[in-house]
């Protein structure tokens, strides 16, 4: 971030060829779902079809989303900020173009706890319909790819379902669910999930919720609302999921395989490797699977969503040193349109280009997540 390097900068967005969403969201019903089970999972078809509230019936630990949230959203009716969460992907498709980025990657947002269902063939049952309904939908759009989700219930049937949708023209990655994950992403009983999806050249993408995210970490049952959820659970969650994956020596087994974080901004980010690194250092007994410093592999294979910058249009500089420290090459814009707490591209732009120089600005903006979801 040195003088010379402003002057390197770009001025404005315009410049940027590619933006790209590393984390955009449509909403599949129960009834999509349904829709495209394939017909091997006949009870749980009757379920869906008799169940007045299946996703209810499915997770009972769940802080309730604040209603004004969404209700706001329908009321707005400007061009900037008519968005809302009950959309599917013909409106996230169309907010997209709407706020200047030219491609997202697709997430869930009805089955993001799906980590809490119990019975394994449920889980598997949500897996596949999902799955098959983002294919479908994503034929539709030129400006959109997706993340199948796997169920970690699962694994085995969670690698082949990675097998059976890989060569899909739009599928862009794999969505291991970060919330509830029990037992945490390093465990071994996850290895073949990982080692699928490094034979078939896709990144693991984890993205927690900010509600339902009772049983883990433990210290969350006893939050009461969703603002106490949504503070703590987004990075919280990253941090013990990353900490397990690094710690327990998964970039070691699968060193082609790329991890993208969503959801949880790059605060916690700095503090995170620092850590790590002094266990590294301290304790290298408990962690023969590595032989480097886990920064080391974070800065070969972890990326990290921006959403949300948070309040930082007032103090962009501290939000440079951020980056700084996390490294722009390892950032990826997301928008997370379209849900309420959204950025635009603008304000990620605005806030870093002129403590950065044009390459490492349009890396941040999306050459970094085509590099990750291998868009063209």
């Amino acid at each position: 971030m040195t003088q010379d390097i402003k002057q390197r900068s770009l001025t404005s967005l315009d410049e940027v060829e590619t933006v790209i969403d590393a984390d955009a969201h449509a909403q599949a019903s129960w009834d999509d779902i349904r829709a495209h089970l394939d017909g091997s999972h006949e009870r749980f078809e009757s379920f869906f079809e008799s169940s007045p509230a299946p996703g209810t019936e499915m997770n009972l630990y769940h802080s309730p989303t604040p209603t004004y949230l969404y209700e706001d959203m329908k009321d707005r009716e400007d061009e900037s900020t008519g968005l809302y969460d009950e959309a599917g992907l013909e409106q996230t498709a169309a907010v997209t173009e709407r706020i200047g980025v030219d491609a997202g990657v697709v997430n869930p947002t009805l089955i993001l706890n799906l980590n809490f269902v119990r019975e394994r063939d449920y889980a598997v049952a949500i897996m596949q319909g999902y799955n098959d309904w983002l294919v479908s939908e994503l034929d539709r759009y030129d400006n959109m790819v997706g993340n199948l989700v796997v169920a970690p219930q699962d694994p085995t049937r969670s690698a082949e379902e990675i097998d059976r949708l890989a060569d899909e023209a739009d599928i862009a990655g794999v969505q291991l669910l970060g919330t509830a994950l029990v037992p945490p992403a390093g465990h071994a009983s996850y290895d073949p999930i990982y080692e699928a999806a490094e034979a078939n050249g896709l990144p693991i993408s984890m993205h927690t919720s900010g509600a339902g995210m009772k049983p883990f970490p433990e210290q969350s049952f006893w939050a009461e609302t969703y603002a106490e959820d949504h503070v703590t659970q987004h990075p919280f969650a990253h941090t013990v999921n990353a900490t397990s994956l690094l710690l327990n020596g998964v970039p070691e087994r699968f060193p082609e395989l790329t991890f993208v974080f969503q959801e949880a901004g790059i605060g916690y980010v700095p503090y995170l490797l620092g850590r790590l690194d002094t266990a590294y250092h301290e304790f290298p007994d408990e962690v023969p699977a590595l032989s480097a410093p886990p920064s080391d592999y974070v800065a070969e294979t972890f990326y990290w969503c921006t959403q949300p910058l948070g309040h930082t249009a007032e103090t962009p500089r501290h939000l440079a040193w951020l980056v700084e420290l996390v490294g722009p090459e390892n950032l990826l814009f997301a928008a997370d349109a379209p849900h309420p707490d959204f950025d635009t591209p603008e304000e990620l732009f605005d806030r870093v280009r002129a403590y950065f120089s044009a390459d490492e600005v349009t890396a941040m903006m999306g050459e970094n997540a085509m590099d990750v979801y291998d868009i063209e």
